[in-house]
């Protein structure tokens, strides 16, 4: 559980610097889409963990 916690956060963190990079600003909707985006990684990272 932990481990797709860390994924999640390590996603989430990634896809914001990209996009402030990227725009030059930090845009709500790409905080959104990266906070979606680490959320389904997460959920992802944790089933395949349970099966696996």
């Amino acid at each position: 559980m932990i481990q797709a916690i860390v994924f999640a956060i390590t996603i989430f963190v990634g896809w914001i610097m990209f996009d402030a990079i990227k725009h030059k600003k930090f845009i709500q909707e790409n905080i959104w889409s990266g906070l979606i985006t680490a959320v389904i990684a997460g959920a992802v990272w944790y089933v395949l963990f349970i099966v696996f």
